[in-house]
């Protein structure tokens, strides 16, 4: 199967950035470079005064734009102008294969690129900030990306990519309002689990949760539902010795602290970084991601990986990654969370649970897997 030679692609936010979608584009743009396909950036993100690029490659290329900031209305149109008319010059430099981009947030951009551009461009909606976000928020933002899509954007898309067919299906109908396309692909988020393999789990067991913390957020990673299922598992959660650890700041961080200071058996941390988290979750045995609405989380990516059992939503992307390693729940259920606390509390060997977490990583969520996916939304194109 022919593969691309030159590729470019957007992202709205990388490196030096920590966060879920910088990690996943990172995951994505190294399996092309592996492939030994040369990969053009290009991003808002800046480094500061005499910051060596952070991620280096001799086939990578990092172009950084200075963003043009807290602007609306038709100042909106400037900028993705301006960002449109970047994209379409370097097409014309480079004449690239094919043009990704990583993001459903930008629809302004997309009414602006040239056919030229359009023609080799598939955009890949990476699940809540560009799908349910877009629908469901109330911010000035949301709305007007939403007029954008229906009335400028939303007709020149050929080419829909998301990270899991359930926000493929959403962006399809939802966003682009049943717009007609070449091509519709799922290329998923993934993650390396380490060489090492789970031969242990805690006792007492130690739970493990994480999310943002500001207004969004909080509604989105279900902290309110688990407020509600504190009282229910508090004395088993007690009696077994268990304990839960919680990262995660925003508006949202000191209440929540005032609501859970009675629980003992809970520990809230504003911030971690990255690799403290994976350290976290190398010695956590259940991960809670009671989220309303989720794609394919790298958070919840890392948490199979690091071989830990799971208390998931079913929801969007997380469906996928519950077999045999814990337990779906309903969204937006604070008894189906708390029955699922205790069930795994009394479950008396969890081993089979973490280490199928790490089979599901190896067999679905791997670098061929997605290159795989990734050369199906090229044949695509080029058809």
């Amino acid at each position: 199967m022919m593969q691309p030679k030159h590729v470019l692609i957007y992202c709205p936010v990388f490196l030096p950035q920590q966060s879920g979608y910088v990690h996943a584009f990172i995951q994505l743009i190294q399996t092309l470079l592996n492939q030994h396909i040369h990969v053009d950036v290009i991003t808002p993100q800046l480094l500061v005064q005499n910051e060596e690029e952070p991620f280096s490659h001799p086939l990578l290329r990092v172009f950084r734009y200075h963003p043009i900031l807290n602007i609306w209305g038709i100042g909106l149109f400037y900028h993705f102008g301006k960002l449109a008319g970047r994209i379409n010059a370097m097409n014309s430099t480079c004449n690239y294969d094919m043009i990704l981009i990583e993001t459903g947030d930008a629809p302004l951009l997309i009414a602006s690129l040239n056919q030229q551009v359009l023609q080799k461009m598939a955009i890949r909606f990476h699940s809540t900030s560009d799908t349910e976000y877009l629908l469901y928020g109330r911010h000035k933002k949301y709305r007007l990306r939403r007029f954008f899509w229906k009335y400028l954007a939303a007709g020149h898309i050929k080419h829909l990519v998301a990270t899991n067919p359930y926000h493929l299906m959403f962006a399809h109908q939802q966003v682009l309002h049943h717009c007609r396309l070449k091509s519709a692909t799922v290329v998923t988020n993934i993650i390396h689990a380490p060489t090492s393999r789970v031969n242990r789990y805690s006792q007492p067991l130690k739970f493990f949760m994480l999310g943002r913390m500001d207004e969004e957020g909080y509604k989105q990673k279900g902290f309110k539902q688990l407020i509600e299922a504190l009282p229910l598992v508090a004395e088993t959660m007690m009696e077994k010795k268990a304990s839960l650890t919680i990262v995660g700041n925003g508006l949202m961080h000191d209440s929540f602290v005032s609501e859970t200071k009675p629980y003992h058996f809970i520990q809230v941390i504003k911030e971690l970084s990255h690799q403290e988290i994976l350290q976290a979750l190398d010695i956590a045995d259940v991960v809670l991601l009671p989220s309303l609405y989720e794609g394919v989380s790298m958070f919840a990516l890392e948490a199979l990986s690091r071989g830990n059992a799971v208390i998931f939503t079913n929801t969007g992307g997380l469906v996928p990654m519950v077999k045999g390693n814990g337990l779906l729940i309903e969204p937006g259920s604070a008894e189906a969370l708390a029955q699922a606390i205790i069930q795994l509390l009394e479950k008396e060997n969890l081993m089979e649970f973490k280490q199928r977490s790490i089979q599901i990583v190896t067999e679905q969520y791997n670098s061929t897997v997605q290159f795989q996916q990734f050369l199906a939304v090229y044949q695509a194109i080029k058809q």
